[in-house]
C-alpha cells in the first residue's frame, strides 16, 4: 500500500466513525491535503456509503484531477486549506448539540479534558448558508482564524486537524464539548477552562491523548456500512 492508499483508507474510516456517531447523516464531508497540495475530497455523498474509488482529486484552485462529484462546499475546503497551512485535514459535520449551541449562538467553551483539544472559544459564522463561493468560503476562513473549528449556525460546524485522524476526533470531541456544555447549563452557569487550565491539559498527554483516541474510533467503527 502506498502513502495515498494509506490515506484514502483513513478517509473512509473517519466517514465511518463519523456516521456511526452520527455526527453526520446523509450530508457532510471529509478532505486531506497531499504533499504536492492536491486534495482529496468526499464526493456529494452520505458518508457511510462512501467508497475509495470515489474521493475526488482536486487541484488547489478546485480543478478536478480525476472523475468525481465534488460537494457544493468544496470551495469552503480549499479555501481552509489555502489560508491554513498547519491545516491537513478536514471533516465537515451536521451534529446535533453543536447545532443547538450555533442556532442559539451560545459559543462552544472548553468545558471538559478532552474539549482542551480544541484550545479555545469555539467561534461562530455570521451566516447559516451553505458556503458554494470563494468569497464565501473567505468569509468561513475570516471566522475559523486560527481556531481549530468553527460552528455554522443551523448548519454544523468545520474542524480542522494535523491529519484525517486528528480532525475526526477533534469532531468527535466538539460534539461533546457542546452536549456536556448543554446539559450543564440546566443546572446553572458553567464554568469555562481558564487557557491555563487548557495549556497544562494539553501537556500532561499531547499527543498521545488524540491518538489514542483514533486508534480506539477508526477500529470499532471505521469499517461499519461497508459491504
Amino acid at each position: 500500500m502506498d502513502a495515498q492508499d494509506g490515506i484514502k483508507s483513513e478517509v473512509i474510516q473517519a466517514c465511518r466513525v463519523l456516521s456511526r456517531l452520527k455526527l453526520v447523516e446523509g450530508f457532510g464531508h471529509v478532505s486531506v491535503r497531499l504533499e504536492d497540495d492536491t486534495v482529496l475530497m468526499t464526493p456529494r455523498k452520505g458518508l457511510g456509503l462512501v467508497k475509495e474509488d470515489e474521493l475526488v482529486h482536486l487541484s488547489p484552485s478546485g480543478e478536478k484531477l480525476n472523475v468525481g462529484n465534488p460537494p457544493l462546499e468544496a470551495a469552503m475546503h480549499l479555501a481552509v486549506f489555502a489560508a491554513r497551512r498547519d491545516v491537513v485535514a478536514i471533516c465537515r459535520t451536521h451534529s446535533r448539540y453543536v447545532n443547538v449551541m450555533g442556532i442559539s449562538r451560545q459559543p462552544i467553551e472548553v468545558v471538559h479534558g478532552f474539549g482542551a483539544e480544541l484550545r479555545s472559544t469555539v467561534p461562530i459564522h455570521s451566516s447559516p448558508y451553505l458556503v458554494t463561493s470563494e468569497d464565501q468560503g473567505v468569509a468561513v476562513v475570516e471566522a475559523l482564524k486560527t481556531a481549530h473549528a468553527v460552528v455554522l449556525p443551523g448548519n454544523g460546524s468545520l474542524v480542522v486537524g494535523e491529519s484525517v485522524g486528528d480532525a475526526c476526533v477533534k469532531a468527535v470531541f466538539l460534539e461533546e464539548s457542546a452536549e456536556l456544555q448543554f446539559l450543564a447549563r440546566q443546572l446553572g452557569p458553567v464554568h469555562a477552562w481558564t487557557p491555563e487550565a487548557i495549556k497544562a491539559r494539553l501537556e500532561s498527554d499531547l499527543p498521545n491523548e488524540p491518538v489514542r483516541a483514533w486508534e480506539f474510533y477508526r477500529n470499532t467503527y471505521g469499517h461499519e456500512f461497508d459491504q
